[in-house]
């Protein structure tokens, strides 16, 4: 136990300079969102909620590399709620993305300044709802000291079918993203079927609209990959998992999860010129001239 008392230690000292990058940075990508009017677009403010779901779970976030008390064992569902609000996010950029630029005359799943707001309300509602059963099956354990239930190695029937759920959904959100960018990358780039009829400049600015959007869906799946393996497969086995391997394995991973919550800004910052302006005047205190913003419908 010592062995995974000192990894864990380790390890979150080590993310505490990711963890506090990663707040700071994404406080920032709220703040210039919300004090930069030409930046007010439906793209950002989808931005601006994963931003938010970013922030709560790094806050939280330090909870799982330790035992956590009774009276908050139930807090750590707030995470699970964050990862699950930020996959609908992608998913619904994703979906708007591909029905913008693959049938821009069709508006049905446009996202617009009077409805974006009501997308993320749903998001958050969606979420809430598939994460609620989970803190009903998430308690404390007096026998092993710790929290039992959905994501820990102890499993019960409820525990499973919450871990079920939350997986299935998970896929399907990563199946529909995946359609919707090769869709995106093959009519821009192979068979030039994507704004076509759009000047240079313009298509350049859609291109790399986009690949903004696959590097953050990249680094979101990067993040959590490893921490659902852990904390969906083991416990799924037979039961006869060494108690100290699946400690270091699920430490391991957390780490990889709060080194990728800092990922999103330093993404904003390097491809959107807007971005790049707004840490700069908030940074240095520039005043920086106007420029156009890279995700401006």
């Amino acid at each position: 136990m010592d062995k995974i008392f000192n990894l864990e230690y380790t390890l979150f000292f080590s993310s505490i300079p990711f963890l506090v990058i990663g707040f700071i940075g994404n406080v920032l990508v709220v703040r210039i969102v919300h004090k930069t009017r030409e930046m007010h677009t439906p793209t950002n403010y989808l931005l601006v909620s994963i931003a938010a779901s970013d922030i709560i779970s790094i806050l939280l976030w330090p909870l799982y590399f330790f035992e956590v008390w009774k009276f908050i064992c139930k807090l750590v569902v707030l995470v699970e709620l964050c990862i699950m609000a930020s996959c609908f996010t992608i998913t619904v950029l994703a979906v708007e993305r591909c029905h913008a630029l693959l049938k821009p005359y069709r508006t049905g799943l446009r996202l617009r300044d009077d409805n974006v707001k009501k997308a993320i309300a749903c998001i958050w509602v969606a979420s809430i709802l598939i994460c609620l059963p989970e803190t009903f099956f998430k308690e404390w354990s007096e026998t092993y000291e710790t929290c039992i239930g959905p994501w820990t190695l102890y499993l019960n029937q409820g525990s499973k079918a919450c871990v079920i759920l939350n997986v299935v959904v998970c896929f399907l959100q990563l199946a529909i993203t995946m359609y919707c960018y090769g869709s995106l990358i093959r009519g821009l780039y192979f068979t030039d079927t994507v704004c076509a009829e759009t000047d240079g400049e313009r298509r350049s600015e859609k291109k790399k609209l986009v690949i903004t959007f696959i590097l953050v869906t990249i680094g979101f799946f990067i993040g959590n990959t490893p921490t659902i393996a852990s904390y969906v497969i083991i416990p799924a086995g037979d039961g006869t998992t060494d108690v100290r391997f699946y400690g270091q394995l699920t430490s391991v991973a957390d780490f990889i999860f709060s080194v990728s919550l800092c990922f999103n800004p330093f993404i904003y910052a390097s491809r959107s010129t807007n971005f790049k302006e707004g840490f700069k005047r908030v940074i240095l205190r520039r005043n920086p001239q106007r420029h156009d913003e890279v995700a401006q419908r």
